[in-house]
């Protein structure tokens, strides 16, 4: 899943229903949705409106996947800087550069649906954190696909510093909230830094 550098705007297909839709959030979920939902204002100077939309969004589907919904904030900024209608060269879409050809049949629903490309995205990533056994080398999964990371140096350097973009955002992203990331785990040419611990998967 290659990062959106060369990007266009498409019409929005008619939406379709949320599979999952987010519950309704309890008095500790608002007080997470308005500590992400700041995050990504200070951090990554997502519109207030828009980082208001999507904070419940990215904590649902973080939980729901094990995944640290930080990570998941940090992801986005690197796959779309929170841009849902942005469509790569490579024909990635929304907010997480989902690729339809390979996971439409995973993620029933509309791709450009802010929610629905989140839970697939995270679906996507948590896949690849299971086959790859770290969250470093899954982001590279997630950038090259994990034949690409085992097959071509090249590609596996690529993928490398996917993942290590996604730790810098990741670290700007708690450093907006002053909060000092814990080290979860490393690969041996990169590390990422999470903020809360995943699931165990």
């Amino acid at each position: 899943m290659l990062n959106a550098c060369t990007t266009t705007t498409t019409p929005r297909p008619p939406s379709n229903q949320i599979n999952k839709p987010s519950p309704v959030p309890t008095n500790p979920q608002v007080s997470r949705i308005h500590h992400l939902s700041v995050g990504l204002q200070k951090a990554f100077s997502v519109p207030v409106h828009t980082a208001n939309r999507l904070a419940p969004m990215i904590i649902h589907s973080g939980d729901l996947h094990g995944i640290s919904p930080f990570l998941i904030a940090a992801m986005i900024q690197q796959e779309s800087s929170y841009r849902s209608r942005v469509v790569s060269s490579a024909g990635a879409v929304g907010l997480t550069q989902v690729m339809p050809q390979y996971w439409q049949s995973k993620c029933n629903g509309d791709l450009y649906n802010e929610h629905i490309n989140i839970q697939c995205g995270s679906f996507i990533l948590s896949k690849y954190n299971k086959q790859a056994g770290n969250w470093s080398k899954a982001l590279a999964y997630y950038n090259v696909g994990p034949y690409g990371y085992q097959s071509n140096s090249r590609m596996r350097q690529q993928g490398l510093k996917y993942a290590q973009s996604v730790e810098q955002h990741h670290k700007s992203l708690m450093n907006a909230l002053n909060s000092a990331p814990i080290v979860l785990d490393s690969a041996q040419h990169s590390q990422i830094y999470f903020y809360n611990k995943p699931v165990v998967q």
